[in-house]
């Protein structure tokens, strides 16, 4: 609680650049395969860094994406520049054959705290939804490498139409591969995802449920992203409130599937709190409001998937735009909040997913489209 997410944020998510080997269906960043020739380059990275560190300590976590940041020949110096500031970096990407044995003991050796490699389903159903053949073979060998490196490793998934009967397979591999933390992202339409990609509200309600479930399992840490109604449906559970359909009761058959049930095993609580965990829930972050992108040109939106420029580093500073912008400002006020999610009692430690809401109605600060739960007031 020494964040004060109305001054600074609690995570920033950085585009280091949109170059990519893959061509993911769902892709925000409309990756391409070249770097774009306004990216920042390294003296402006710097710059960047050093205007992360004007934030008050403990500094936000900074999580390194793209497109692919490996597609960076800088991005080991850009992760020891960070580290020798006193930050803490996380690097994400997906599987290719440039995350090999011999780059991920550089990020080691850079510092970086953890890498997050992308899972979406069994190897054809990720394949597919990756657009290129291997891809998937090649993030088990990341993780396989990682793994026995002492490199901290998360799966990051992305929930759409095509994936949500494959989740159990993921967890699997979750399990097996002693992942720190299994990142269950909801998709948002925009970029290259279609609204037809898009769980029913019942759906998100159903899976949202079983990831609670799920999180029981003592081997298992899981966070939910683009849905943080499951915010709510942990206070709801521990009162013994669910509403679920029957697609809830067939995903949560597959947890017998699972290598921790096995020889008749039950879901027991654990140590662990739900992976979103009680600070990030207390504090209520979502888009803009403790979070925030950086682009690879440097424009700074509330989220990579709310993709309304709030500023430009190359001509405000970053405490400048998380503090004073218009919208930053409004996000950061969960009151003003409309449709059922104003009204909600769960608004403050919830709020919805702002970028859904703009993606579905051109307003961000709408009610969360994805969410069945009617308000009690």
């Amino acid at each position: 609680m020494m964040f004060d997410i109305m001054e600074k944020p609690f995570i920033i998510f950085w585009e280091l650049t949109r170059a990519c080997k893959l061509a993911c269906k769902h892709c925000r960043a409309k990756a391409q395969r070249k770097r774009h020739p306004d990216e920042l380059n390294f003296e402006e990275v710097k710059k960047v860094i050093g205007q992360i560190t004007e934030f008050s300590k403990p500094y936000p976590l900074v999580v390194i994406t793209g497109g692919d940041p490996l597609m960076r020949e800088d991005v080991f110096d850009i992760v020891r520049e960070g580290v020798s500031k006193g930050l803490r970096i996380a690097i994400a990407f997906s599987g290719t054959d440039l995350a090999d044995e011999s780059t991920l003991e550089e990020l080691k050796r850079a510092g970086v705290a953890r890498v997050a490699i992308s899972i979406d389903g069994s190897e054809k159903v990720h394949d597919s939804f990756r657009g290129i053949k291997g891809t998937f073979r090649m993030s088990m060998d990341i993780l396989e490498n990682a793994r026995n490196i002492s490199l901290s490793t998360q799966i990051n998934t992305t929930v759409t139409n095509h994936n949500i009967m494959h989740l159990h397979e993921i967890a699997r591999i979750a399990i097996e591969n002693e992942v720190t933390l299994w990142d269950v992202f909801f998709v948002v339409p925009t970029g290259r995802a279609r609204m037809e990609y898009l769980p029913t509200s019942q759906q998100f309600e159903d899976i949202l449920n079983w990831l609670y479930d799920l999180s029981m399992l003592k081997n298992l840490n899981v966070k939910s992203s683009a849905a943080t109604h499951l915010r709510r449906i942990e206070i709801q559970r521990k009162k013994g409130i669910k509403y679920v359909s029957d697609f809830y009761f067939r995903l949560l058959d597959e947890l017998k599937s699972l290598p921790e049930m096995k020889d008749g095993g039950k879901i027991i609580g654990h140590s662990k709190s739900i992976a979103m965990d009680g600070i990030k829930r207390m504090m209520g972050i979502t888009d803009g409001r403790g979070m925030f992108f950086i682009s690879h040109i440097g424009e700074v939106y509330p989220s990579g998937f709310l993709p309304i420029n709030a500023g430009n580093i190359r001509e405000m500073s970053l405490k400048e735009i998380y503090c004073k912008s218009e919208i930053f400002t409004q996000l950061k006020n969960p009151d003003l909040l409309k449709g059922k999610c104003g009204r909600c009692e769960f608004r403050k430690i919830c709020g919805g997913s702002r970028a859904r809401a703009y993606a579905m109605s051109g307003d961000y600060l709408a009610e969360e489209p994805r969410c069945i739960y009617q308000p009690e007031h």
